[in-house]
């Protein structure tokens, strides 16, 4: 039984490591969507220059930018930097065992999964049922683990 604990805590672990890459790159859209919107007026400018300098990821996140608007820009900082603060907590406290952290990550990988379904549906790909499967058995795994009365740490 320990075994089986202690493997199920090394993928909570794991998947606690993915969480923590995914908040970081919301943290980067979140301050990316801050910039264009500081810097609105600027935007097609700036992807028009980096398209010329064949920078295509830059124009092409600075044309989105563009097409987004300030007001929309604005929100989407909001709702990403929230979204990762709120990873980066339950990623944190799962990590170091705390009971209301597996209880948050649960919450976490809740609300991806509606997206994640979304997402598979309409892409002719096999990665975005990988991924749900993925959020599948992290969902599973956290709350069996959160719901353990038996602590081995």
């Amino acid at each position: 039984m320990a075994q089986t604990v202690e493997q199920g805590r090394w993928l909570i672990r794991l998947i606690v490591l993915k969480k923590l890459f995914l908040a970081v790159v919301l943290l980067a859209i979140s301050l990316a969507a801050v910039l264009g919107d500081l810097h609105y007026a600027e935007l097609s400018d700036f992807a028009d220059t980096w398209g010329k300098a064949d920078r295509q990821f830059l124009s092409s996140l600075a044309e989105k930018g563009t097409l987004l608007g300030p007001t929309r820009l604005m929100r989407l900082a909001l709702v990403s930097g929230l979204y990762a603060a709120l990873i980066l907590v339950a990623a944190w406290a799962t990590w170091v065992g705390r009971r209301w952290g597996e209880w948050l990550l649960v919450g976490v990988l809740g609300l991806a999964l509606p997206l994640e379904l979304e997402h598979a549906l309409h892409e002719q790909s096999p990665r975005p049922w990988i991924v749900l499967g993925l959020t599948v058995i992290g969902l599973v795994l956290t709350t069996r683990m959160a719901l353990t009365p038996e602590r081995h740490q």
